[in-house]
């Protein structure tokens, strides 16, 4: 129900300045014509707004962009000169890509979340919202997109106004560009990061539950210094179980049943947990895909690959 409320809000977005360049034709209309347009369009991105905030709990870069887009043009066409009134129709859509490009470049530079941040919280899992890697990918694809914006910018003031520089070319640099950017850059920067070391299956036990039975065999005791806490491992289906990590003055041991109080959470099922031991899937990217589920200290679970670590046997 989530995902698609914010999919018909961010749809519905765009509406109020649809509305408005319908009306206003494109500059070719007269000025009584602009001024409704414009007046209409503000108040479909005050209703836009208020429907965010009710049922999200807050608004978008783009709605926000695109309310002060139409009260800019309140402004410019009620108060200026009846013979340049309509200058900002006929170049409204070089000042909404211009917009869009400070309201992408700017807020982030001066320490607001990213343009993307609250887009792409509602695809991905509450658990890596905190994490440094998806605040860091959320600005990277943000300042490419303040790109795109600033090109379309270019090419609608290049073209005067011509439809293929107005429509096309933006929405190539859209379509083309950014839409698979976003989609793909991510994954990239998180195998990156969290590359998959593939783990001879000879050495893992068959089941998800006595592997976590066995972790304290691979515990590394200097990357794990100075950690005081259990980790709870919820495994479902076959070969799973409740068991618990006990890490504890440089040691750790571990038990089957319910923690009190765990630091950390982590909530699966069996099959995936053991795939990702073998390396035959990404952690990193299972748990963006909500494949499984953690709760408590995120940076923890980033930490487990070199807590426990596994060491290849020496060939003969």
């Amino acid at each position: 129900m989530g995902k698609r409320i914010t999919v018909v809000l961010f749809v519905t977005s765009f509406i109020p300045v649809t509305v408005f360049k319908t009306l206003s034709r494109g500059g070719a209309g007269t000025l009584p014509q602009a001024r409704w347009a414009v007046l209409l369009g503000f108040f479909l991105a005050l209703v836009q707004f208020g429907l965010s905030r009710r049922f999200l709990k807050h608004t978008s870069y783009l709605e926000r962009t695109f309310l002060i887009f139409l009260a800019l043009g309140i402004g410019w066409i009620f108060l200026a000169p009846p013979d340049r009134a309509l200058w900002f129709v006929h170049y409204s859509t070089f000042l909404l890509y211009a917009l869009m490009f400070l309201m992408t470049f700017l807020p982030q530079l001066f320490g607001y979340e990213p343009f993307t941040y609250n887009i792409a919280k509602q695809w991905y899992p509450e658990a890596v919202w905190k994490t440094p890697l998806f605040l860091v990918i959320n600005r990277r694809v943000t300042y490419f997109w303040s790109g795109i914006f600033m090109a379309a910018a270019v090419s609608c003031l290049y073209g005067h106004g011509r439809w293929p520089f107005t429509i096309v070319v933006p929405f190539g640099f859209i379509l083309g560009l950014g839409l698979p950017f976003s989609r793909l850059y991510p994954k990239y920067c998180i195998k990156k990061e969290y590359p998959v070391q593939g783990t001879d299956s000879a050495l893992l036990p068959d089941t998800a539950r006595q592997l976590v039975l066995d972790m304290p065999k691979v515990f590394n005791p200097e990357a794990g210094a100075g950690i005081e806490g259990e980790i709870q491992f919820d495994l479902s289906g076959e070969g799973g179980g409740q068991v618990v990590l006990a890490l504890a003055g440089g040691r750790c041991s571990a038990y089957e049943g319910e923690s009190t109080g765990p630091i950390l959470r982590i909530k699966a099922p069996a099959e995936i947990w053991l795939k990702m031991a073998r390396g035959e899937i990404n952690r990193a990217q299972a748990l963006m895909e909500g494949k499984y589920s953690v709760e408590g200290d995120v940076v923890l679970l980033t930490r487990l690959g070199e807590i426990f670590k596994r060491r290849k046997e020496p060939k003969d």
